[in-house]
């Protein structure tokens, strides 16, 4: 995805999820063998399907490079695995004012990068600067109601003044203009994303500055990430091949008793899957159409857990070649012009379940109460076809308005075998409808390339692996659709855009007024459809018998994976 919240791609891992819930100052328990000795060294092998774009986490926007920094680069708060519910990571504890306009974060004691330099409040604050002079980051939109957050971005002040470093770098303060409703989780794990080491980093961009023109989009350590505070160190990068890490001996949480994690790049999923079953992979999710072939793998074992995540067929408004996708008559016509129960049943063989909207169903914010159900229905397809002005032609395909044939391309990641199953639906099924579909399979960092904001692309199939917190703004408000950005449909509408801000800034910040608030933007996007939902589906993850207290979640798949060991 050019897609942070959600981190997703073709990875045959499930990176860890960057957001988070309610607060509370709760840890999260490690499974232990309680009968067995742990034992230290190893290698764990994880596969990809391309290389990371970047490795900080500033201008990242997909899961490929998230799954690379965060390694490295850990956050202030971190959502249980489990329950989503935000608890302490680099931060002990954090509180947030009665008003809601102060949050607090008190960091650990004796923190250290993995270059021996100490871990204070400005490595946070200088992360939160490059965000602000960053011309590539997805990230803006968190911090739009920190004090002094746009003066600091349009070079009026060298420094963010509602961020405050307090006892010798332990306490980050932050002060806000408005209620921010999900401040903890956004500002301390998804929305600030990693935390970078300042001071190398101050060597290739100097936070202190009022000139715009400079940042950290293209320094030399956005690929060669100079220390860790993560499990990980970085060792070094050979693209097309892996990225490879030794274990860090001052991680807060404890040295990995495994020695080295390689990250290992492979043709397609179906190179990932043969890989794991031979054990060259120590852990890697599979396709559900695999899923009865590597049940039979003895050595294996299987961890099936629900996912935040869900695909899409996203459709440009904006299209220079397919005008008639701002049409909503056009759009709610090929939400039922295609069969997402049968590809829930014959692609993930029941590994998964519909969606209307944007909220999976393992959010506490999920209510599909009143949302229209879209089901295969031909001549409803093309009664709205209709309705919107289209004729159809000799050819059996559609006019539109202006007498061009309603022929779109629909494009994909090459290498995702279900994400390919769904386009071939698709063609199919669209023609049915009168409508003729172009199929195109590219790399993964094609497929972002291509769909960056503007008018040269018409739909594409993709998905979001959403945090723990629900907060949808950067993918759906109307101010999220310049270059970069994830609101690469240009969906504009003014109910949503207040839905939106409601969620944000309450001034009911309770979870039932939250819920209500983004049941309201579903309510609206499952009608205007600029998405065609298709499903969120469970992650079937196996993993090496030998691999012991691996536990993934729907929230982490490496929340505890310091304490990974293999046994002999």
């Amino acid at each position: 995805m050019r897609r942070f919240l959600a981190f997703f791609g073709v990875l045959a891992f499930v990176a860890t999820a960057c957001g988070a819930g309610p607060a509370t100052t709760g840890g999260e328990q490690a499974s232990a063998s309680v009968s067995e000795q742990p034992v230290a060294g190893g290698r764990i092998v994880v596969g990809a399907t391309g290389d990371p774009k970047t490795m900080q986490p500033v201008i990242s926007a997909d899961t490929q490079s998230s799954l690379i920094w965060n390694q490295v680069y850990p956050t202030l708060t971190r959502a249980n695995s489990k329950t989503g519910i935000t608890e302490g990571s680099l931060a002990e504890k954090f509180e947030l004012s009665s008003d809601g306009l102060t949050l607090t974060f008190t960091l650990r004691d004796n923190l250290v990068w993995s270059n021996g330099d100490p871990f204070t409040g400005d490595d946070w604050k200088y992360t939160v600067e490059a965000v602000g002079r960053s011309k590539k980051t997805v990230r803006k939109s968190t911090y739009q109601d920190v004090v002094g957050w746009q003066d600091y971005v349009d070079g009026k002040a060298d420094t963010v003044s509602g961020i405050t470093i307090k006892n010798g770098g332990k306490v980050i303060e932050i002060k806000f203009n408005k209620v921010f409703c999900p401040a903890v989780a956004a500002l301390g794990a998804g929305g600030a994303g990693g935390i970078l080491p300042s001071k190398p980093f101050k060597t290739q961009w100097d936070n202190k500055t009022t000139d715009v023109t400079k940042n950290i989009d293209d320094v030399p350590y956005n690929m060669n990430p100079p220390a860790s505070m993560g499990p990980w160190i970085f060792k070094s990068f050979q693209p097309g091949v892996q990225v490879t890490f030794a274990k860090n001996d001052k991680y807060f949480r404890g040295a990995p008793l495994v020695d080295e994690l390689i990250v290992k790049v492979y043709a397609d999923a179906t190179a990932v899957k043969n890989a794991l079953m031979t054990g060259e992979v120590t852990y890697a999710a599979v396709n559900p159409s695999d899923n009865d072939e590597v049940s039979k793998n003895d050595a294996l074992k299987l961890y099936r857990f629900k996912t935040s995540a869900y695909d899409y067929i996203g459709w440009n408004a904006k299209a220079a070649k397919a005008p008639w996708l701002a049409n909503v008559q056009v759009r709610q016509a090929l939400a039922y012009g295609i069969d997402a129960p049968a590809i829930v049943n014959k692609v993930l063989f029941g590994f998964g379940s519909q969606i209307y909207a944007h909220t999976p169903p393992v959010s506490w914010a999920y209510d599909d109460s009143g949302l229209t159900k879209y089901a295969r229905d031909v001549n409803k397809a093309k009664q709205l076809l209709e309705q919107a002005g289209a004729k159809m032609g000799s050819d059996g395909v559609y006019r539109w308005t202006d007498g061009s044939p309603m022929k779109m391309r629909i494009e994909t990641n090459q290498g995702n075998n279900v994400r390919e199953t769904i386009l071939q639906f698709a063609q199919q099924q669209y023609k049915d409808i009168g409508i003729e579909i172009d199929p195109l399979l590219e790399s993964f960092n094609a497929l972002l390339d291509r769909t960056q904001p503007g008018p040269d692309y018409e739909g594409f199939i993709i998905g979001w692996s959403l945090g723990a917190d629900p907060d949808p703004y950067s993918i759906w408000h109307s101010s999220q659709t310049g270059k970069d950005q994830f609101n690469d449909v240009f969906y504009t509408n003014a109910k949503v855009d207040q839905a939106l801000l409601d969620n944000r800034n309450g001034p009911d910040c309770s979870q039932a007024g939250r819920k209500k608030a983004l049941h309201a933007v579903d309510q609206q996007l499952n009608n205007d459809v600029p998405y065609t939902f298709l499903f969120t589906r469970d992650s079937l993850t196996y993993a090496d018998k030998k691999l012991q207290n691996f536990d993934p979640a729907t929230y982490s798949t490496t929340w505890n994976v310091e304490k990974w060991w293999f046994k002999k």
